[in-house]
C-alpha cells in the first residue's frame, strides 16, 4: 500500500518512499497485476515515473460542470493508444489505452 503517512499492519507492505523501485521489485515478483487506486498525487507520480503498462479510464454519464481534471500538472504529454473498450448497461463507457 502507497501511504505518505506511517502505518503498520502485519497484513500490508506500507510504501511511503521509492514507489519505481517498488513497483519494479513488485512486477518482477510472481503474481497478479498492480491495480493502482488512490489520490491524484499518487497517480501523477505513477504516470511521471512511466510505471503505467494500461490505463482503464470510465466515462460515467452525468455532466457535473465542475471538477477537477483528469490528468493535473504533467510535465509532459504522453501519447496512448486505444486497445480495447467496454459499454457498460448503466451507460458508463471503459477506455483502455496503452502508453505508445
Amino acid at each position: 500500500m502507497f501511504s505518505s503517512q506511517h502505518r503498520q499492519d502485519d497484513k500490508a507492505i506500507f510504501i511511503r518512499s521509492g514507489i519505481a523501485a517498488a513497483v519494479s521489485s513488485i512486477k518482477n515478483e510472481k503474481g497478479k497485476d498492480i491495480w493502482l487506486y488512490g489520490g491524484a498525487s499518487l497517480i501523477k507520480t505513477f504516470i511521471q515515473e512511466r510505471l503505467i503498462d494500461i490505463y482503464r479510464i470510465s466515462v460515467h454519464p452525468i455532466a457535473l460542470g465542475a471538477g477537477k481534471p483528469l490528468f493535473e500538472d504533467l510535465e509532459e504529454r504522453i501519447a496512448l493508444k486505444l486497445i480495447k473498450t467496454n459499454v457498460f448497461q448503466s451507460g458508463v463507457v471503459q477506455l483502455i489505452y496503452e502508453p505508445q
